[in-house]
């Protein structure tokens, strides 16, 4: 997979520029915002929002499998999880089409399902010693 400049925008790096949103939604406003924002001063929020929206995946499922790989449970601002769950959503037609991406989620859910067993393990031991 190619390196991007993180530096630059969805703008910049697509070579296409929205303008001004057409309609009056918190969400259509904030999705125009990003495009303009460099992609190193996206937030989990950021990515989550975008990548719900099916918006320049190409770009941002790698950012968002590099957080994902250091915290599956990572979250945006609606709950515990949202950005893995938000790339979970994906159709299964855009899997196809981009396996290198696909293996790269593979392996977080691989690293969720890890750790989610190691944490079961614990509270299973916890929970056999309450009295």
């Amino acid at each position: 997979m190619q390196q991007v400049d993180r530096t630059k925008t969805l703008e910049e790096l697509e070579g296409e520029s929205w303008g001004e949103p057409s309609f009056n939604s918190r969400l259509v406003i904030r999705a125009h915002e990003l495009r303009k924002q460099p992609l190193n001063e996206f937030s989990h929020e950021d990515l989550r929002l975008l990548i719900l929206q099916q918006i320049s995946l190409d770009f941002l499922l790698p950012l968002a499998f590099e957080k994902l790989v250091k915290n599956p449970l990572g979250s945006g601002d609606l709950y515990v999880g949202d950005l893995f769950c938000s790339v979970l959503q994906l159709d299964q037609e855009y899997w196809e089409d981009h396996i290198e991406l696909k293996n790269e989620l593979n392996e977080v859910i691989r690293i969720y399902e890890e750790a989610r067993k190691t944490v079961e393990d614990h509270i299973g031991k916890y929970r056999s010693n309450d009295l």
